[in-house]
């Protein structure tokens, strides 16, 4: 049965949920059973108005530590539901974008080409032309060889075009796993290295590059980072290069520090803990985070860097790029349970109608609380394998996890699927999950549960019958 750190206890209440009389999960005053049953499993649901407060507080924290101009741009990839950005733009936040997908989105929700910037490793020269046509505020340059493309482009467009530089500063923030250390020399190919000399040379190059103008800085040095002084010491490497830039006489306008900032419910594992609970089952120790003193904390670090570098006079402009921190714990992911499976000296499974295959890829590397809609009281008694719908071994949600006794036709909520859930969700022969959002007792509708015709609508049929329009006569077509 494996080995297993002890879980510390988390209720509802800790993503401002409540139960009510009869144990039932309640979110903004709609029952999660009763919602499951309204719109189908899977179900993503939103809670808007603590979305809305939360993008809030992480605006107040950084503008009241910050002395100088702060803008927080929202990162599209962590939750692209329109419905979901809508809340976080109506809430103040501007656009982070790294597709031309993701640049088509941001503008059909109306924000202006000055309240974007792009990032990204892959920039075709199709999504830098609409970076110039659209006239997006920065282009966050990940190479020498994207710098010269862009610049030739703005010229054959009679334009100029604003940039920034993003830096792989070669810092690791501790005990983070290998497949999200982003400012990693070794591990990640994103940004101009710092260490290599690149970036200075690259520098020195810009000055010839007459169709671009250099504003400053960007770096992103991972995702769910807990310790607000890694932003202070990521910054602190940067010192010397931003001293280089005076020396060229570049201005230096701008600073962004990227986002990563960790949700403060879920647990991303380490590499270690990550061996650990593949080879033994064994889910690493959870702690709680406090949100507000978060944001707060980091607001806090970063200005200490920034304060290093510019000896506390003519502040930067600072841009921060917050994802997960803002929508993780505001939404939760609806599973129903099919069957129960009970195998003396091995297993006990739980299958329901989502997994990793499908809509519950982030916990494959981090720990999500998850509890049971019909009966949160019901005592944890029991461990439970919890595999998705698809026919392989390892479409799981969790291993070995302690549970209460759950029968077939109940509704489990895994917390905190606001963060890459949405965006990593796969058909695998099963559609796509429907999205409402809840607020003040009523819900509605964000996204629809995709339909059998809207999974083939990319497909060209040959076969006769389908060219005539005939419908097979099933209830998701």
């Amino acid at each position: 049965m494996g080995l297993f750190f002890r879980q510390k206890k988390l209720t509802p209440q800790a993503w401002g949920l409540e139960v009510d009389a009869y144990g039932k999960l309640i979110a903004g005053g709609c029952s999660s059973v009763q919602l499951a049953e309204e719109y189908g499993t899977p179900l993503h649901v939103v809670n808007e108005l603590r979305l809305a407060s939360t993008t809030a507080d992480f605006l107040s924290a950084f503008t009241e530590a910050y002395p100088g101009k702060v803008s927080v741009h929202y990162a599209f990839k962590c939750n692209p539901v329109p419905g979901v950005i809508e809340v976080v733009k109506n809430a103040g936040m501007k656009a982070e974008v790294m597709t031309e997908f993701e640049l088509f989105l941001a503008l059909r929700l109306g924000f202006t080409g000055q309240e974007i910037v792009v990032n990204g490793p892959f920039k075709p020269e199709s999504f830098l032309a609409a970076c110039i046509e659209n006239e997006v505020r920065f282009v966050i340059a990940d190479s020498l060889q994207e710098l010269k493309t862009l610049n030739q482009l703005a010229e054959s467009f009679g334009k100029k075009m604003d940039v920034l530089l993003r830096i792989n500063p070669n810092f690791t923030p501790k005990g983070m796993n290998n497949g999200t250390a982003t400012g990693s020399r070794r591990g990640c190919a994103f940004g101009l290295d710092l260490e290599g000399g690149e970036a200075a040379e690259v520098l020195s190059l810009l000055p010839k590059l007459q169709n671009l103008r250099f504003n400053g800085f960007h770096f992103h040095i991972g995702t769910g980072i807990r310790h607000p002084d890694d932003y202070r010491l990521a910054l602190s490497r940067l010192k010397g290069l931003v001293g280089h830039a005076r020396k060229l006489r570049l201005e230096l306008r701008v600073m962004d520090v990227g986002g990563g900032f960790a949700a403060p419910l879920t647990r991303e594992m380490t590499t270690w803990e990550m061996l650990a609970y593949q080879a033994f089952d064994r889910l690493p120790a959870m702690k709680r985070w406090d949100a507000d003193s978060q944001f707060a904390g980091f607001a806090v670090a970063v200005t200490e860097g920034l304060r290093e570098i510019f000896n506390g006079e003519n502040w930067p402009e600072l841009i921060v790029e917050p994802g997960r921190s803002i929508t993780s714990a505001n939404q939760m992911l609806l599973l129903s349970a099919h069957q129960v499976k009970d195998r003396p000296g091995a297993k006990n499974w739980l299958t329901t109608d989502g997994g990793i295959g499908t809509v519950t890829m982030p916990t494959f590397y981090e720990f999500h609380e998850i509890f049971l809609c019909n009966d949160v009281n019901r005592p944890r008694e029991k461990r439970l394998t919890i595999n998705g719908p698809g026919c392989f071994a390892a479409d799981v949600v969790y291993r070995n996890l302690l549970m209460p006794d759950v029968n077939p036709g109940e509704v489990l909520a895994v917390m905190d699927s606001g963060a890459y859930f949405t965006s990593w969700e796969s058909s695998f022969g099963h559609p796509r999950p429907a999205v409402v959002s809840v607020a003040n007792g009523t819900s509605r509708l964000l996204r629809h549960r995709e339909t059998f015709e809207e999974m083939l609508s990319r497909d060209e049929f040959t076969d006769m019958r389908n060219r005539q329009g005939k419908t097979p006569a099933i209830a998701g077509a």
